[in-house]
């Protein structure tokens, strides 16, 4: 997370509510007859104060973007999220239509959202498009050096057929998703790779997780150096992402959960 934010109190507009202290994680505030105000400004950032108060008379500096007000009672029926999560299949055959730039930035708006530990917002993106191939060409022909050794452990991957698309399927979008270093670096990442996922199906949009790319973005030093040109971190995972060419017609079977109430 960036530096500089500051966090102030607007008093012709603090009513003395104390919402601001009773939310707060870190316990910076206090409340005198003058109005609100923190004792110190090492905390998460984490915005609770300025979401919280009903006069809107708190804020923190440094943010390129203004809070927005929340619209309650909007939410996806349960059913119709439940149903969404319980048909969602990889894709792995996409159309050619490509996928506009403002769904992209919708998506990972989806990521940019979602919570991270500390609220570190440590979690960056790379958006492979034009140049996606030079990419996955590294990627393949390292995958073809590992597999022999992959099935060693993995049986079905000794003749499994490795073609010049194996990763990204001709698909027109990937994001590879990284995160800080840290406790909860992996976490985070992969929290955020979720919400995207389901922001990307509500755009119409198919997804394919890839689980080997990020290991060889790890053991290859010019892939490597080639994700790490804007931003550092470690590739957590990698979103496959275009418009689907098959259509499913029903759920896959799952296990039952293993449930345990104590």
């Amino acid at each position: 997370m960036g530096k500089g934010h500051i966090i102030s109190v607007d008093e012709s507009r603090c009513n003395r509510c104390g919402l601001c202290r009773k939310d707060c994680p870190h316990d910076i505030w206090a409340i005198t007859d003058l109005g609100a105000g923190t004792t110190k400004q090492d905390c998460l950032k984490c915005g609770h104060c300025v979401a919280i108060c009903p006069q809107n008379a708190v804020s923190i500096s440094g943010f390129e973007d203004a809070p927005e007000e929340i619209i309650h009672d909007i939410r996806p029926a349960p059913e119709t999220l439940l149903a969404m999560m319980k048909g969602r299949r990889s894709i792995r055959h996409f159309t050619q239509q490509d996928v506009p730039p403002e769904l992209i930035e919708k998506i990972i708006e989806a990521g940019r959202y979602t919570p991270t530990g500390l609220n570190r917002q440590g979690v960056s993106y790379v958006v492979l498009r034009k140049d996606k191939d030079e990419y996955e060409r590294i990627a393949v022909s390292w995958f073809r050096k590992l597999r022999p050794f992959i099935g060693i452990f993995m049986k079905h991957f000794r003749h499994l057929h490795i073609d010049d698309h194996f990763f990204f399927k001709g698909a027109p979008v990937v994001i590879v998703i990284k995160s800080e270093k840290g406790a909860t670096g992996v976490i985070d990442g992969a929290l955020a790779a979720s919400a995207m996922e389901l922001m990307a199906r509500s755009y119409g949009l198919g997804v394919l997780y890839l689980g080997f790319f990020p290991i060889i973005a790890r053991i290859s030093r010019k892939l490597n150096r080639m994700l790490s040109a804007v931003s550092k971190g470690k590739v957590v995972t990698t979103l496959v992402l275009g418009y689907p060419a098959v259509k499913y017609h029903r759920t896959a079977q799952r296990e039952r959960p293993r449930i345990q109430f104590v």
